[in-house]
Formats: C-alpha cells, sequence, structure tokens
C-alpha cells in the first residue's frame, strides 16, 4: 500500500515511517510539502504495517528493506527520491542512501538514523526468539482497552488533535480479542529489532559521506536519556561533518504529528543537487 500526495511529474519524496506506523501518517506532511514546495510524496506501509503483509524475518533487515525501496522506485519509474525517514524510517534511509546513493538526492532523519540498539541498552548478541519477546512486551504496552483511550493516550502525547491525526493513528492499529491492539505483530517487530541489531546503522555512515548528499538530522529532546541523545548527535556529526543537524525544542519524538508544519519547512529547504 502506497499513500500519494501531489503531481506525478514533481520531484519526488519517499517517505518511510517509523515502527507501527504507516505511511498516513504523513497525510498532514505530504500536502504541505505538496502544496508549499511542489513535491510529489509517496508514503508505502512498510511490509507488516497498515495494509502492507509481513514477510519473513530475513527481510526485515534494513539492508533489505533499502532493496524492497529500491524495487518499489523502479516500479513507479522513479530514478531518485528525497528520502525522509521517521525514526525506524531514518535507518532504512541511511540503508537506502549507502545502498543506492546515486538514487538519493537528498536524506532526511526525523527523530532517527543516528540512536543505536546499543546506546539504548539492548543485548546486542540476542537472538530472534529474544527479541520476539522483547517486541511482544512492548506491544502490549501499546494496546488499549477501547479506541477512545488509544486516541486520548496519543493527543496528550502529541499536544495537539486533529482529524487526520486520528485517521493516521487509527490506521495504525486493529480490534483483537477485545482490545485496540497495534498490526504490527510482534514476530515481525522482534525481527526489525533484530535486524537493526546485526546491521549497525553506523556501517552506513561513510557511504552516505562519500556520496556527498545533502543530509539534514531533526531530533527531538530525550528527557528519559538526554546524555546519551547527544553523545549520539555528536558521533553522528562526527562521522558526517557535512550533515546539517536541527533540534527542534519543546518538542516529542514523533515530529511529523507534532509539528508537521516546521518538519515540512525544513524538509522543504534541503536543496539536493540537480
Amino acid at each position: 500500500m502506497v499513500h500519494e500526495w501531489g503531481h506525478p511529474v514533481a520531484p519526488a519524496v519517499l517517505y518511510w515511517d517509523g515502527l507501527g506506523g504507516c505511511g498516513l501518517h504523513a497525510n498532514e506532511l505530504g500536502p504541505l510539502l505538496v502544496d508549499q514546495f511542489g513535491l510529489r510524496v509517496l508514503a508505502p506501509d512498510p511490509p507488516g504495517h497498515g495494509a502492507s503483509p509481513a514477510r519473513p524475518p530475513e527481510a526485515f533487515r534494513p539492508s533489505v528493506l533499502a532493496d524492497l525501496a529500491a524495487a518499489l522506485l523502479d516500479e513507479l519509474g522513479l530514478d531518485r527520491v528525497l528520502f525522509v525517514g521517521f525514526s525506524w524510517g531514518g535507518r532504512v534511509g541511511c540503508s537506502f542512501a549507502e545502498r543506492f546513493p546515486e538514487r538519493t538526492a537528498a536524506l532526511v532523519l526525523v527523530d532517527g538514523g543516528y540512536v543505536a540498539p546499543g546506546d539504548l541498552g539492548a543485548d546486542l548478541d540476542a537472538d530472534l526468539d529474544t527479541c520476539v519477546a522483547e517486541a511482544r512486551r512492548e506491544l502490549e504496552e501499546d494496546s488499549f482497552d477501547t479506541w477512545e483511550a488509544h486516541f486520548a493516550f496519543q493527543r496528550d502525547s502529541l499536544g495537539r488533535w486533529s482529524p487526520a491525526l486520528e485517521e493516521a493513528h487509527r490506521a495504525m492499529m486493529r480490534e483483537a480479542d477485545g482490545r485496540v491492539v497495534p498490526i504490527l505483530e510482534a514476530e515481525s517487530l522482534g525481527a526489525i529489532k533484530l535486524g537493526g541489531r546485526r546491521e549497525p546503522v553506523r556501517v552506513t555512515y561513510p557511504g552516505i559521506a562519500g556520496a556527498g548528499m545533502p543530509v539534514l538530522l531533526l531530533t527531538a529532546p530525550e528527557p528519559d536519556v538526554p546524555e546519551i541523545a547527544a553523545r549520539a548527535i555528536k558521533r553522528f556529526g562526527e562521522a558526517l561533518p557535512a550533515a546539517r543537524v536541527e533540534a527542534m525544542p519543546d518538542a516529542v519524538h514523533d515530529l511529523v504529528s507534532h509539528d508537521p508544519a516546521r518538519v515540512a519547512e525544513l524538509v522543504g529547504g534541503v536543496q539536493p543537487p540537480p
């Protein structure tokens, strides 16, 4: 499933959402990029998310997902895109830019692609079963008794609400056994966790730096782990000294929902080479 906004011949943006999300998460950001910057925005539901079916565990490695993104561009007849990745999508974007620099007009990481699992204390030697068990606990925490409870949690977390946000956050969930639960299942989330540990994001940085494409990292405050985030940003800046890092104070991790206008302004200001 691919959500789309804009004219078919306009310069293309490929938006890849975060864990548990879907392409419809860009339903406020996409129209802003179209109206203000004349872009075409394509936002797929990643495997196992939204309306897209899950895939085998090995298919969730960042490098394989980058290949999938490239195959999608082939299907759409697109040579190059500005890749915008939110959270986990930033990790996929780093792999895409490293593997397909000639197809990456620019790379925008929306609070993603810089903090690694090891930074947060993850067991880097964990096997798939361990990662799935970890994922199952997290998904239980992200489940709710009613739709109203889910929407209330999101509204309080984001500090704003709109019909578009309700539509997007509804598309990420489903009803099961009398509860509202994430569409993303533990087996897929566990495979994603394993893939991120087996393919550290830092290995993509030299290739991205060597390609010379514009890179923009947007960061939100991490009140629980400020030192970890600061170290990760420093490491990112040392590996990609030409990248622009833009902090968004008084924001939350889900910048796409929290302040789509500011994110659109920053994304639209990226100037890819001709």
